[in-house]
């Protein structure tokens, strides 16, 4: 018992530790949206504040929005011919910062052009981050078009159609895109993997699984949709601070299913964050008391039916599918910011949800993989699933005070 509470503090402690690098290293992923009009090129870029903290760090101490916009100068540029020679629009309003909702930093700029040009090139962040991906949407009179831009191609040609020239244009396909764009959101996101992960540690049979996957992805598939439609609004810093919190309580309940009575860690892990409530005000976090409530009611009600979910696969599809509504959220305040919505929102919104679908799954055949093979190693696969444990709740609790504060 001394040896299994030392692991499980170790545990705990590395994760936190090495918990912020992680963070820094987070999806990397920005936005822009792209309009001509009466010989006017406009574009509106966005990026996720932690995203730009990542100038601070190198530039030094100035403001985020002035980073930004002094970066995107010279990191964005228009092209008019195919071997890349020559502006194609003379610069008519300089980058400047606009308001924007929390957790997120916008730009805009526009140029004066006699035509739409050929290329746009985008070169921000990927000099940062190498795993970073931009999605770019682009609308006229001719029609919309969208591309995904990364490290290994920053250079987005329009098409044929919305550049009205003889000369053939590189067509991209918006479903393939947000299908791409889908999977790399899954994949490069450690706290939906690190949530996949934790879900199938606390499945204790393969039923349980099925449950749980189902009702995840029914989860995300409806609220992603009401999202994209309108219905609901995210709010960025809140709904990652409950996926944050979700990963803390799919962790807890794997320990509350071993105990008789689970009425007081219900009691104990709700006091804690309504006890967090005064702690908002006074440290600037855009996140309501009302979250913070909610959560409370949620995780003692969780907590105690705990014992019953592995019985009935009911329960278990219940509770992965409102997990599921909040990792919806997020995948949703992504694909928002793409600008699918602009036009023809239901091809890239099949695409990106399938593209999801795909990820999911690849991760999770990964892991049962893995399972089977650590089964045959009994006396390993015990405390390396501890250890697993361990770390995945340190990693949740570091995210949901981080994002939350």
């Amino acid at each position: 018992m001394r040896f299994k509470c030392a692991q499980l503090l170790v545990a705990v402690g590395f994760s936190l530790g090495f918990a912020q690098d992680i963070n820094a290293h987070q999806r990397s992923e920005s936005f822009s949206r792209w309009e001509y009009s009466d010989g006017t090129l406009s574009v509106r870029y966005t990026i996720s504040s932690r995203e730009v903290s990542r100038l601070q760090r190198r530039h030094g101490g100035e403001t985020l929005p002035t980073l930004l916009v002094a970066y995107l100068a010279d990191q964005v540029s228009l092209q008019d011919t195919t071997d890349g020679e020559g502006p194609a629009c003379e610069l008519d309003r300089p980058f400047r910062a606009l308001k924007s909702r929390p957790g997120l930093l916008q730009a805009e700029a526009g140029w004066r052009c006699l035509e739409i040009p050929r290329a746009v090139v985008i070169n921000a962040f990927f000099d940062l981050a190498a795993e970073h991906s931009h999605f770019a949407s682009f609308s006229s009179s001719d029609g919309f078009s969208q591309g995904l831009l990364t490290t290994l191609d920053r250079r987005w040609v329009l098409s044929e159609t919305l550049t009205n020239r003889g000369t053939r244009g590189v067509s991209r396909s918006p479903f393939r895109d947000y299908l791409v764009y889908g999977v790399r959101h899954i994949g490069s996101g450690p706290d939906h993997l690190v949530f996949l992960i934790a879900l199938l540690l606390v499945c204790r049979r393969g039923r349980d699984i099925i449950w749980a996957v189902t009702g995840f992805t029914l989860g995300h598939s409806v609220s992603l949709g009401l999202a994209v439609s309108g219905a609901v609004q995210p709010v960025i810093p809140a709904v990652e601070a409950a996926i944050g919190l979700s990963i803390v309580l799919v962790v807890v309940e794997r320990a509350a299913c071993n105990m008789r009575n689970t009425l007081p860690l219900a009691l104990v892990c709700s006091a804690v964050l309504l006890l967090m409530i005064p702690l908002l005000p006074t440290t600037g976090s855009p996140a309501r008391p009302a979250l913070l409530a909610g959560s409370a009611l949620f995780t003692g009600c969780y907590l105690l039916l705990a014992r019953d979910l592995g019985g009935y696969g009911s329960f278990r599809l219940v509770i992965s599918s409102l997990f599921g509504l909040v990792h919806g959220l997020g995948f949703a305040s992504a694909f928002l910011e793409s600008g699918a919505g602009s036009a023809g929102m239901l091809i890239p919104l099949a695409g990106f949800n399938i593209g999801v679908e795909l990820g999911q799954l690849a991760l999770v055949s990964a892991l049962l993989g893995l399972g089977l093979v650590m089964k045959r190693f009994p006396r390993f696969s015990l405390p390396a699933t501890e250890l697993t444990a361990a770390v995945i709740g340190g990693l949740g609790v570091f995210w949901f005070i981080e994002r939350l504060y």
